[in-house]
C-alpha cells in the first residue's frame, strides 16, 4: 500500500517510524509529492495514520492508484455534478473576433456551462488551417468576460502554456493522449483537464494518462471518449460507449464523451450524442458554429445552433430520465 504525502510535507518522521516498526518502506518522489510505499501485508500501524503529513492511503492493486482512489470536488461553473449533463460547446476553430463573440453569446442563453474553441490547431495536413493563435486566446478571454463561461481550450505544445495562465480548463487533444513530457507539464499548472482518448488508446492507457496529470498536481481530469479506430469506416471513428460504463466502474473522476470527432459528419452527431448519455456520460463536448459551411476545420462536423438546441434539448430529457430510473428500487 502507499501513503501519499501533502504536498510540500517531509517524508524523514514517517521513514523513520517505519524503520522503528522495522516495516520495509520504499519513498518515492511522484509529481510535486512524496509517497511511501509500505510493505506491512495490508496491516498499516494505525500510528502513521495520525501524522498530519498523511494525506491518503491508497490500497488499491492497480496501475493508477490516484485515478482509482480520486474522490475530490468540481467546481467548474453553475454545473453540479449528478444534477445535470454538463455542456462544453463551440467552434472547433476560433476563426475571428466577431464569430466567437456572437456564438458565446447565443450557446450561454441556450444553456452551456463551458465554451469551448481551438487557438492553436494540431492539423493532420501541414497546409490546413493552423488557427489564429494567441489573437484566439485574447478573443476568448474577451468572450469569457462578455458571457461569463469559463474556457476550454487545447493546448499542443509545452512552449504555449505560458500564454494559458487565464484558461480555466486545459484540453489534450487525442493525438497529444501519449506526450508523457506534456501530459506532466499540463499537470504542473495545477488546472482542471480535459483529456481525450487517443483513437488507438487501450482504457488502462487512457487512464494511465489521467494518472500522469493527477501525479503532477492536475486537481481533476474530464476523461473524454472520442472514438476509436476500427475497421469500419463510414464514420470517422467508432464511438466507444461501451468504455464509458468500465471507466466508470475504475474512478470517480467524471467521464463525457466527444460526439462531434467520432462522427466526422454532422448528422450522426445527435444520435452519438444521445447513445453516450444513454449509457451513462456525465456530459457532451460538442462543436458548433455559426456558419458550419463556412467554418475553416472541421466544417463537415460541427453543428448549426438550433441542430445544438435540438441535441441539448433530447439529451437533458434523456438525463434526467435515466436518473429518474437508477434512483428508484429494483
Amino acid at each position: 500500500m502507499w501513503l501519499l504525502l501533502r504536498a510540500e510535507a517531509s517524508p524523514d518522521g514517517i521513514l523513520e517510524a517505519l524503520r522503528k516498526l522495522s516495516v520495509p518502506a520504499h519513498l518515492r518522489q511522484l509529481g510535486e509529492r512524496w509517497a511511501i510505499e509500505v510493505h506491512a501485508n495490508g496491516h498499516l500501524p494505525e500510528a502513521l495514520l495520525r501524522y498530519e503529513e498523511v494525506e491518503r492511503v491508497l490500497t488499491e492493486k492497480v496501475p493508477y492508484p490516484l485515478v482509482a482512489s480520486w474522490d475530490g470536488q468540481i467546481e467548474l461553473s453553475d454545473w453540479r455534478r449528478g444534477k445535470a449533463l454538463l455542456w462544453i460547446a463551440g467552434p472547433c476553430s476560433v476563426e475571428s473576433r466577431r464569430q466567437l463573440l456572437d456564438l458565446a453569446t447565443v450557446l450561454r442563453d441556450v444553456g452551456v456551462h463551458v465554451l469551448r474553441g481551438g487557438a492553436f490547431k494540431a492539423r493532420t495536413s501541414p497546409y490546413s488551417f493552423q488557427g489564429e493563435g494567441q489573437a484566439a486566446l485574447e478573443w476568448l478571454l474577451e468572450a469569457r468576460a462578455l458571457t461569463g463561461l469559463p474556457l476550454c481550450v487545447e493546448v499542443v505544445s509545452e512552449s504555449h502554456l505560458e500564454l494559458y495562465e487565464s484558461i480555466d480548463v486545459l484540453q489534450i487533444g487525442a493525438r497529444n493522449m501519449d506526450d508523457y513530457w506534456l501530459l506532466k507539464a499540463v499537470g504542473a499548472t495545477h488546472k482542471p483537464v480535459l483529456l481525450k482518448r487517443n483513437p488507438q488508446a487501450t482504457i488502462e492507457e487512457w487512464l494511465l494518462a489521467a494518472e500522469y496529470l493527477l501525479l503532477h498536481g492536475a486537481p481533476w481530469v474530464l476523461l473524454t471518449e472520442r472514438g476509436i479506430r476500427t475497421f469500419e469506416r463510414t464514420l470517422r471513428y467508432t464511438l466507444d460507449v461501451g468504455a464509458i460504463p468500465v471507466v466508470q466502474e475504475r474512478t470517480r473522476l467524471p467521464v463525457i464523451a466527444d460526439p462531434s470527432h467520432a462522427a466526422g459528419q454532422w448528422r450522426y452527431v445527435h444520435a452519438l450524442g444521445l447513445a453516450a448519455v444513454g449509457v451513462g456520460a456525465e456530459g457532451l463536448i460538442v462543436e458548433v458554429h455559426n456558419d458550419p459551411l463556412q467554418a475553416r476545420s472541421d466544417a463537415a462536423q460541427q453543428l448549426t445552433i438550433e441542430q445544438f438546441a435540438a441535441l441539448y434539448a433530447q439529451a437533458n430529457a434523456l438525463f434526467e430520465a435515466r436518473s429518474r430510473h437508477l434512483s428508484q428500487p429494483i
